[in-house]
């Protein structure tokens, strides 16, 4: 099953609650509600056809009325790669998520983003009277938006079974039909994909190792029992050097234009309850995951009040060139936006796109803007999440970046 659609997103709750979400949340981002927040829509936002509602009734059902069919989180986790790049079969969700920006050899930049999904219906040890069943739902999301033209966007949702979609770790590979991300011996990845006449065969390289880890992510003293498990274990690729080639719909055979870039990498597995249960509350969250030109990430949220109000809690995390992490809170940074929005075709959801960083601490100050504006997406709810360029100084000389940043909460709730 296939369809083609823009997609969305939101985060969560208020008053009590609010340490209690801040804890996870500025560990790992939408991660540690990443089947939710991520889950792509196979209808467009004009209408609909399938809606994560709509599988709910299954994926609810699935495993049975035995609890211990699928493993719980609980606990920190031994990350041992390659090992963990592949599936992990006893979780009820996995997601693989990739982001990335390319240029091609005339200097066109492309956003680049594929988002595997993995639901399990059965745990590993079922047995299958028919090669015809599942054991596992894979939902996947390609998209390529050039800087200067549409977007090209393509969704799908198929069955573990006949080779159609999976995901393995002898070898390591996610995939739904066409669309590949392996393992490479390296330690990186190799991705191939086809996608309305285009085709993308990629290599991406580890620059760093994974940023791991349940725990290793939480604020420093975050209360290690409750609140402090965002139900997901997780790990995140901050930078992979990208090269390949793209070869254009129409264009002739070996007229493939080389590109290259960096691309991110979020990984996760866990239960699927608590993500899908579909509330929305009076917060919600947005994600910046930026790569810099001096070879340095951040991630930064930034929790605010649905409704306005009150003051944004922003917080980052920074990974230096040498991989060492460093945490800011919301006295160590400004995080907010500028002047002017863009304004959805849909109903006018102004979303801001300009944004300000400053972290004096890294004598840092940057501005964060879209590569294209119309990047809005459509899940449960709407957001706008898409690839985003860096301009600004860093001790004084100038430094850019790339990243993706989403954007949860502005629009109205989509309830048809």
């Amino acid at each position: 099953m296939q369809s083609r659609a823009p997609v969305a997103c939101a985060a969560r709750r208020a008053g009590g609650l609010l340490m209690r979400w801040i804890i996870p949340l500025s560990a790992a981002g939408v991660l540690a509600l990443f089947a939710w927040l991520l889950w792509p829509s196979a209808a467009p936002l004009s209408g609909g056809s399938l809606a994560l509602r709509t599988l709910m009734p299954v994926l609810g059902q699935a495993g049975g009325e035995d609890p211990s069919a699928f493993a719980e989180t609980g606990g920190d986790w031994e990350f041992s790669f390659p090992r963990d790049h592949g599936v992990h079969e006893r979780y009820r969700t996995e997601l693989w998520d990739l982001s990335g920006l390319l240029t091609d050899t005339d200097g066109r930049r492309h956003g680049l983003r594929l988002t595997f999904v993995r639901f399990a219906l059965q745990p590993p040890d079922f047995t299958r009277d028919s090669a015809f069943g599942a054991g596992a739902l894979v939902a996947a999301r390609l998209s390529l938006l050039p800087e200067d033209g549409e977007a090209v966007v393509e969704e799908r949702l198929s069955r573990d079974a006949l080779g159609l979609a999976g995901a393995s770790v002898e070898p390591t590979a996610v995939w739904a039909g066409d669309w590949r991300l392996s393992g490479s011996d390296d330690g990186g990845f190799v991705l191939n994909a086809q996608i309305e006449g285009r085709s993308l065969t990629l290599s991406l390289t580890s620059a760093k190792a994974p940023v791991g880890g349940d725990r290793a992510l939480l604020p420093a003293g975050a209360p290690a029992t409750e609140g402090a498990d965002p139900g997901f274990h997780f790990y995140l690729q901050s930078r992979l050097a990208v090269s390949g080639e793209l070869a254009e719909a129409g264009a002739g055979k070996g007229a493939a234009k080389t590109v290259s870039g960096s691309a991110w990498l979020d990984h996760a597995w866990g239960s699927t309850a608590g993500a899908l249960s579909g509330s929305r509350g009076r917060l919600a969250l947005n994600r910046f995951a930026l790569q810099l030109g001096d070879g340095t990430e951040l991630m930064c949220l930034q929790l605010r009040r649905r409704a306005g109000g009150g003051t944004p809690i922003p917080t980052c995390l920074y990974v230096g060139s040498d991989g060492e992490m460093r945490r800011f809170a919301r006295r160590d940074l400004t995080l907010e936006p500028e002047d002017g929005a863009w304004a959805s075709p849909i109903d006018g959801t102004a979303y801001p796109l300009a944004w300000r960083l400053a972290i004096p601490a890294l004598a840092l100050d940057v501005a964060v803007r879209p590569l294209q504006p119309d990047q809005e997406l459509m899940l449960i709810e709407r957001l706008w999440s898409g690839a985003v360029t860096l301009s600004g100084r860093r001790d004084g000389r100038a430094i850019d970046g790339v990243g993706r940043m989403d954007l949860s909460g502005y629009a109205l709730a989509d309830d048809g």
